[in-house]
């Protein structure tokens, strides 16, 4: 098992992380076997593997997390936005990670990006010239909070650079203050920096 933890944000809040070192489908299954059905109804009819395994990590996570028993499919809304009977839920994977946020009461929304530098060529499509955006941890950072906001504000259908990131000191960990701005709310969002990834969050 892959699971690298799940923990409690708040009394309602759940995180869930996963590592993918699983390289088939049966690996999985083989572990949890309560997969299955979701496996054979759902998950097969994907041609690529690596599609596979992320579906199969996040509803590993989602059987670690949840409350009851028997799993039942994630579905989405129309605008993408995934939902489950009894949660609020969002799910986010790159490569070789999955992370899974819920909760019952409230709206929560999650990002994972792997580290790498390609984000430094394509910058210039996702940061505002009022963004600060000097170090690859930056660019990472806000690349990864503003999907962590677009989903939070999924029915607003928000581009880059309608959502800003005000000035903040770069840490391990911490929490940026953001800009909707065109609805000019504001919200708190935590980010974590790892050697391989990048995990921002908000509840």
């Amino acid at each position: 098992m892959a699971l690298i933890r799940v923990e409690t944000l708040s009394k309602d809040v759940l995180l869930g992380l996963w590592k993918i070192d699983e390289v088939q489908a049966i690996d999985f299954l083989t572990m949890k076997p309560q997969l299955i059905p979701i496996y054979e109804a759902l998950i097969s009819k994907y041609k690529s593997l690596g599609r596979q395994l992320e579906q199969l990590a996040i509803y590993s996570l989602l059987d670690e997390m949840k409350e009851s028993a028997a799993l039942s499919i994630i579905n989405h809304h129309e605008n993408g936005k995934p939902f489950y009977e009894g949660y609020y839920i969002s799910i986010s994977h790159t490569r070789g990670y999955a992370a899974l946020i819920l909760s019952k009461e409230q709206e929560v929304s999650i990002d994972i990006e792997y580290v790498n530098n390609r984000v430094e060529r394509i910058s210039g499509r996702f940061i505002r010239p009022d963004e600060q955006s000097a170090s690859l941890d930056e660019k990472l950072i806000n690349w990864s909070i503003k999907e962590t906001v677009y989903k939070y504000y999924s029915t607003q259908q928000l581009g880059f650079f309608d959502i800003r990131l005000l000035p903040y000191e770069l840490k391990e960990e911490g929490i940026i203050i953001v800009k909707n701005m065109k609805s000019g709310e504001q919200l708190a969002v935590c980010y974590r920096m790892t050697p391989d990834y990048v995990l921002t969050y908000y509840i």
